[in-house]
């Protein structure tokens, strides 16, 4: 479910800055799946490398 998630998000850049800012939610992942997505989101445009702890 969670693939399909960050699938969806990656497709419709729109939808997923309404999640980041708190105006959407992930219906059906749990609070810590929804942090862990947008986690990756927001350290995508990083280049450091670092352990993904929710993967």
């Amino acid at each position: 479910m969670m693939q399909n998630v960050v699938e969806y998000l990656m497709q419709n850049p729109d939808v997923r800055e309404k999640v980041q800012e708190g105006t959407a939610s992930l219906i059906g992942l749990t609070e810590m799946e929804e942090k862990a997505v947008l986690d990756v989101f927001e350290s995508s445009g990083s280049t450091s490398i670092s352990p993904l702890v929710f993967w």
